[in-house]
């Protein structure tokens, strides 16, 4: 048989097999004229079978009939099963079958016949329009490459946020996920707007909530402060759902694919500089993909209606209650930041930040550095150990030169 010949057709009067590619030379035939009598002959086909294929409008196929499944007469056993029992499992319905029905085959089969009938709790899409100043959606994204800083690669993360209303974003950067990052991060993006949206929206985020049983959420005892401090309500996506929060995970694409790539930085210092630019000058002047309207000028009418900031600024800062020790360093990170040698043996408070490190003494500051992320640096360095004193120079002594006596007044003394 040809190699081309991929459907085939049975004649069911003459028991003859034809191929799509018989199809296809007899109407060419029948188009040329020739007689449905002279078609059969240079075929060697019955005069049925060339009529069956001129009327065919499409080439012929092949289908084999069913030879069913052992689980067809007992389809209704299934349903009523599933009506009844509607989270049965395969295993439990394989069960019954045997001892009831007699059924000799697998639960694989059982399962892909549940699967198939049982219905499907589908949870439809709904698109959501936003007012201005209404909400802003959170998230952390990691980014796609590790940087190399000072002297290790490291993972740097983004707290992403995004206002679903205009389409502009802006983002935090560190290198954990910190409660304290968690937090920082709130505490610059209301800054950078000027203002607080009334609603923010997080994926259950463990720096926002602690626990969730079902709809019942928990949110973090610090993460509760801040809410109350900028007095803005805050909602916990269902979880598996990553398009309640549409906004903000196509913003975690766009810093991933359109910032990111071929970035050169030393600290996140340097990288804040680079990318308040490119926010300022590129992602946030864009024309929205969707909306297609300017970002810049709904994200002015946007803040336009964002409530105010409070009047005092939200404390963010991690806090250690510390001994200061003899030396007068505390370590943080793995890293030494020094106390004033007149609190050595009192309690002071260490508290850091993504970029500082300062040390507070009834209610003051009292030392404040900037914070590494090394590891074995001392802030200021110690006293190096003074060298032994050098060895006294050597006094050359100079001595009267004497010429010694010519041999002539040798002789005559001994004469």
């Amino acid at each position: 048989m040809s190699a081309f010949i991929v459907e085939q057709v049975v004649d069911e009067e003459a028991e003859e097999v034809r191929s799509a590619v018989d199809w296809a030379e007899v109407r060419a035939m029948h188009a040329d004229g020739i007689t449905k009598r002279e078609i059969a002959r240079r075929l060697g086909i019955s005069r049925n079978t060339v009529d069956k294929l001129i009327e065919a409008s499409e080439p012929p196929k092949y289908s084999r009939a069913s030879a069913g499944s052992m689980l067809d007469p007992l389809e209704a056993v299934l349903r009523r099963l599933l009506e009844e029992w509607p989270d049965i499992k395969a295993p439990r319905v394989t069960e019954i079958l045997r001892d009831d029905h007699g059924y000799p085959g697998s639960v694989d089969l059982v399962r892909r016949r549940l699967a198939r009938l049982r219905p499907r709790a589908v949870r439809p899409a709904q698109r959501t329009g936003y007012r201005p100043g209404q909400v802003l959606q959170l998230d952390w994204g990691e980014m796609p490459t590790r940087p190399k800083i000072a002297g290790l690669e490291r993972r740097v993360y983004a707290l992403v946020a995004t206002l679903p209303y205009s389409g502009a974003q802006t983002a935090h950067f560190s290198f954990d996920l910190t409660s304290e990052s968690f937090l920082e991060g709130h505490v610059r993006i209301f800054d950078w707007l000027g203002g607080v949206t009334r609603e923010c929206v997080y994926d259950n985020l463990r720096s926002a909530v602690a626990r969730r049983d079902g709809d019942q959420v928990t949110w973090n005892q610090r993460f509760v402060t801040l809410r109350g401090h900028y007095a803005f309500h805050a909602t916990a996506c269902t979880p598996a759902t990553p398009r309640e929060k549409g906004s903000v995970e196509g913003g975690v694409r766009h810093l991933k694919t359109g910032f990111w790539p071929a970035r050169r930085f030393g600290c996140l210092a340097e990288l804040d500089e680079q990318y308040a630019r490119w926010r300022d000058q590129v992602c946030n002047r864009r024309t929205h993909a969707t909306g297609r309207f300017p970002v810049a000028e709904r994200l002015a009418h946007e803040r336009e209606n964002l409530r105010p900031l409070p009047p005092t600024s939200f404390d963010f800062c991690g806090a250690r209650p510390v001994r200061v020790g003899l030396d007068g360093y505390l370590k943080l990170a793995g890293n030494f930041y020094r106390a004033p040698i007149a609190l050595v043996h009192q309690r002071v408070e260490l508290r850091f930040d993504r970029d500082h490190v300062w040390i507070r003494h009834a209610g003051a500051d009292v030392a404040s550095y900037p914070r590494s992320y090394d590891r074995g640096c001392w802030f200021p360095p110690p006293h190096l150990r003074p060298e032994p004193p050098a060895p006294a120079p050597m006094i050359e002594l100079r001595s009267p030169s004497i010429a010694p006596p010519e041999l002539a007044d040798y002789a005559e003394l001994c004469a």
